[in-house]
């Protein structure tokens, strides 16, 4: 059999579509590849420089390091050319420039705000995702494209220093700060003259260093207004107190005093008023102050005064005496009355006529006005004229002690402190003092050295003797029924008094015996001294009305004897010689009891208490001498 040849067909070779994406895919391969490596040849070539097409204000930083480009931008816009700030106050302005303002570029902050242009995506996706990683790297080569195409223009990063700003502002204020002016009122002589105040100001730098500051970020310049404050002086207005000023000061006076003799003239030109005259600030509301003129009322009542030390005039009383042979009041010295001038309603008179207008006379000139002083009579108390009145009409009451045997200096002494009561007068109602009539027991007084009681001693001292005159005086006034107001019984029983509980010490100033006149009438008081008789006697004149006075006591109790004699060494005496210096008595208690009668059948029992201490008897011996209770003489 015979097999068929066989036929092979041969075909033409084409390109498949596989090989073709293939190789479009090499293709693009190779360019991305060829993108990548550009990428990332940019980025290496860039990594520590700014990408290109990146300026600030305009100078091209591209392809400098941060460093190259701050020194670049702190040469080129330092001092910084940016708008300047006018700040105003009033019609007055002061330019400033960025330096003044304190403003300048900051430009290494600049720089790497520069730097950071194209590297902000990936450097805020550093962590993230590789798709964060990707969309990074896309937004930062776009930008870096966007610069290399397009360009961007960055503005300077900018710093301000504020002490530059605050020694700007202050020089500023140093221009306008103006202090308040105190308004101030003089008057020289009689010449009146004021100022008055004027407002203060002064910068706010705070506030206005604020608004300076805005205006700055802003970089658009313009203007700011000067913050400024006012002050107000304390004293403003003085027209007020002008005026008032000069219309006191266009017075003069004329004082008439009414005397009870001629009238007496004095004068008061406006010289003397301005001595009147005082700046008085008066505060009112909001702190505000203003001046008052206002009259010294010291500098006032001190003229008037003067005027009254010449016019003043003390009343004398008159001196009286009993006349036992006419048994009656007589007059030995009439008396005078005086005169007082009344300040205060002198004062009262000249400010009330400072505060009213001027007088002025036809032709319109200032005249003085006239301002009465009143002065008043100042009658005595012991008026001669109206000694009939008195009712000193017969002896009330007396009182007898006896001073016998008393040495020669206590006589003395008791016979000059009864000198003091001769004319005494004592007014319805008043108090008899001792002291008041007996003076200052001194020798200047007239009074000698005789034997005190000295506190436990009986010593010698000025006036022994004095309590004689007081004891009689208590007497006196014991047996008038008048209400005794002050007594003192002494530290002992002193002989020279009699019965114990009927004497009364004094001791001026502090010790004193007082008794008052209740008789509704003056009473007189004599004291008498009969020497011959060594006998003082205090008489009492008035009218004695219808009371009696009863005695009883003294009662004595609580009696105690003295102590032991006491001897005490005196180098003055002689080996032998004793001399005694007190005497020995025993302590008590006496009560008097007086009981005054009265005609309306009313009963007054009075009791007087004194308490005596007991005292001891006091020996003074020469050195050497044997005395009562020693064993051993003293050498």
């Amino acid at each position: 059999m015979t097999q068929a040849p066989v036929h092979r067909v041969q075909r033409t070779h084409r390109p498949s579509r596989f090989g073709f994406l293939f190789f479009l895919i090499i293709v693009l391969g190779l360019l991305l590849l060829a993108a990548v490596s550009l990428i990332a040849w940019h980025q290496w070539r860039y990594s520590d420089k700014i990408y290109p097409g990146i300026s600030v204000a305009g100078m091209p930083v591209g392809g400098l390091t941060v460093e190259e480009a701050s020194s670049a931008i702190h040469d080129a816009l330092t001092p910084y050319p940016g708008p300047d700030v006018t700040v105003r106050f009033g019609d007055r302005s002061w330019v400033l420039s960025s330096e003044t303002l304190g403003v300048s570029v900051d430009a290494g902050a600049t720089a790497a705000q520069a730097f950071r242009v194209g590297r902000e995506g990936l450097a805020a996706t550093a962590s993230a995702s590789v798709a964060d990683l990707l969309a990074g790297l896309k937004e930062d080569t776009l930008a870096q494209w966007e610069a290399f195409w397009d360009g961007v223009n960055l503005q300077p990063v900018l710093q301000r220093d504020d002490d530059l700003l605050d020694i700007t502002l202050r020089r500023i204020a140093g221009e306008v700060d103006l202090k308040p002016l105190e308004g101030t009122l003089s008057i020289v002589g009689l010449e009146v003259s004021g100022t008055p105040g004027r407002m203060g100001r002064s910068v706010d730098v705070e506030t206005t260093h604020d608004a300076l500051a805005t205006a700055v970020r802003r970089g658009l310049g313009g203007s700011v207004n000067l913050v400024v404050q006012e002050h107000r002086p304390a004293v403003m207005d003085v027209e007020t107190a002008l005026t008032k000023a000069r219309a006191v000061l266009g017075h003069s006076f004329i004082i008439v005093a009414e005397t009870s003799d001629d009238p007496q003239r004095f004068s008061a030109d406006a010289a003397k008023v301005r001595q009147w005259l005082t700046l008085t600030p008066v505060s009112g509301p909001g702190g505000v102050v203003d001046l008052d003129v206002t009259l010294d009322h010291d500098q006032v009542r001190a003229f008037v005064a003067g005027i009254a030390e010449q016019l003043d005039r003390t009343p004398y009383d008159a001196t009286l005496d009993w006349d036992a042979t006419a048994g009656k009041v007589i007059v030995l010295k009439a008396s005078q009355a005086g005169q007082k001038v009344d300040v205060e309603a002198g004062v009262a008179a000249l400010e009330a006529a400072l505060a009213a207008p001027v007088s002025v006379d036809g032709g319109g000139s200032p005249v003085p006005q006239e301002i009465r002083l009143p002065v008043a009579t100042v009658s005595p108390t012991i008026d001669s004229d109206r000694v009939g009145e008195m009712g000193i009409v017969e002896l009330v009451s007396e009182g007898t002690t006896s001073f016998k045997g008393s040495p020669a200096e206590r006589v003395h002494n008791i016979v000059n402190a009864a000198s003091k009561f001769q004319h005494v007068v004592v007014p319805p109602g008043e108090e008899f003092s001792f002291n008041r009539n007996v003076g200052d027991v001194s020798a200047a007084n007239g009074f000698e050295d005789a034997l005190v009681i000295a506190g436990d001693r009986t010593a010698v001292g000025i006036g022994g003797g004095v309590c004689q005159v007081s004891t009689t005086a208590f007497r006196a006034a014991f047996w008038g029924g008048f209400p005794i107001t002050e007594r003192w019984a002494h530290g002992y029983v002193v002989s020279w008094y009699g019965q114990p509980g009927m004497d009364a010490s004094i001791f001026t100033p502090n010790v004193d015996f007082r008794f008052r006149n209740d008789t509704g009438h003056f009473l007189l008081i004599k004291a008498a001294v009969n020497k011959a008789k060594a006998t003082i006697t205090f008489y009492i004149y008035g009218t004695k009305g219808d009371r009696t006075v009863e005695m009883s006591g003294p009662l004595l109790s609580n009696v105690k004897d003295p102590p032991p004699p006491l001897y005490q060494e005196d180098s003055t005496l002689a080996k032998g010689q004793i001399k005694q210096v007190d005497w020995a008595k025993e302590g008590m208690d006496a009560v008097v009891t007086r009981t005054i009668r009265y005609g309306d059948g009313k009963v007054q029992e009075e009791k007087i208490v004194s308490r005596y201490r007991p005292w001891q008897a006091v020996f003074l011996y020469g050195p050497g001498t044997s005395v009562p209770g020693q064993t051993e003489a003293n050498p």
